[in-house]
């Protein structure tokens, strides 16, 4: 009786023949030279730890050649595209330094295989500059408007109402504010908070923290205050002897409830610039638009029953008198007619 199994002993020529075959190929793999591939302009990329560094410019040179050595399918498997040469910066001692290529650094998807053989040129100049840490304060712009009936309330606030923002001093300098994204007012009809992220375009090369701002908006109903008609005045050394048509003109005042109930509109008035009556001739009428002041609250609409009046100059009347400018007062829209609007 065998005292080897049945399983091992059939077909035993068989099995043996395979696995002298196995260890032949394995033989052959072992014994196969290596293969070689060389990737040119491979990108250099610096990482700085210290956050008061930052590169001045690129890498000197910015590229680099990378010589792989390994089995050919191994080669035939590299992501050429891939390949960057990493270098870690953890303590700088100086903002020009020359810097020896690791190939640990060499950094390729692919090819696990592969050994870097040799990296040309086998160091890169590296000039840094220092960089400050600054607080900025946040503006919000805003994208829509609250629905029909609804009006904004009052000004937006964000928290944190200002960000840190690091990078060069110089170009620090030049960034007095950090912009949001606009905030979408759209079917507003009460309060809202909403995180929006910062705007960094055309500021790239700088670094901000946080990133994004929750900001507070709330509107509320609208209401309407109507006035009684207001004189409408020409301001400026051009006014003499011109007549206003309609010289006087009602309005009225919108916005949140609140800020419309409780608006002081004592100093609210309406003028025309007398820019747009230069050279008006005598027997000369001309329209021109209707300016509101006086109101300094942003979140008030000043509406004009009309938005231009016309302007007329009566045949045969005066030329502006040349000192006129001196006075620099407000002069009624009547002119010397005496027909003004109270």
């Amino acid at each position: 009786m065998s005292v080897l199994p049945e399983a091992v002993t059939r077909n035993w020529t068989l099995k043996l023949s395979a696995f002298a075959m196995a260890v032949f190929l394995w033989a052959v793999v072992r014994a196969e030279p290596p293969d070689r591939e060389v990737l040119t302009e491979v990108p250099v990329i610096v990482q700085i730890s210290p956050l008061e560094w930052r590169p001045a410019q690129s890498p000197e040179p910015a590229t680099v050649q990378v010589r792989f050595a390994g089995p050919a399918r191994q080669i035939l498997d590299l992501d050429r595209r891939s390949a960057t040469v990493r270098v870690p910066l953890e303590q700088i001692g100086s903002s020009d330094t020359t810097v020896e290529l690791r190939r640990d650094w060499v950094v390729v998807d692919g090819g696990s295989g592969l050994v870097v053989e040799d990296i040309l040129p086998a160091s890169v100049r590296i000039l840094l500059e220092r960089t400050v840490l600054e607080a900025r304060p946040v503006v919000m712009p805003t994208a829509g408007d609250p629905p029909p009936g609804f009006s904004l309330a009052g000004p937006l606030s964000a928290s944190p109402s200002v960000v840190r923002v690091r990078g060069p001093a110089g170009r620090l300098a030049e960034v007095d504010s950090v912009r949001t994204l606009p905030v979408d007012l759209e079917g507003l009809t009460g309060v809202a908070r909403i995180r929006v992220g910062l705007d960094t375009t055309g500021l790239g090369d700088l670094t901000f923290t946080p990133m994004e701002v929750e900001v507070a908006v709330r509107a509320e109903e609208s209401a309407e205050r109507l006035l009684p008609p207001v004189a409408v005045r020409i301001e400026g050394p051009a006014s003499a002897g011109l007549e206003i048509e309609p010289d006087a003109i009602a309005v009225s005042v919108r916005g949140p409830s609140q800020r419309v109930a409780e608006a002081d509109l004592s100093e609210l008035r309406l003028r025309v610039s007398d820019e747009d009556l230069l050279d008006i001739a005598p027997g000369e009428s001309r329209r021109v638009p209707v300016v509101a002041d006086g109101v300094s609250d942003a979140f008030l609409r000043v509406l004009p029953a009309f938005d231009s009046v016309t302007v007329r100059r009566p045949p045969g009347a005066p030329p502006e008198q040349p000192d006129s400018a001196a006075s620099g007062d407000a002069v009624n829209s009547g002119g010397s007619s005496g027909g003004g609007g109270s």
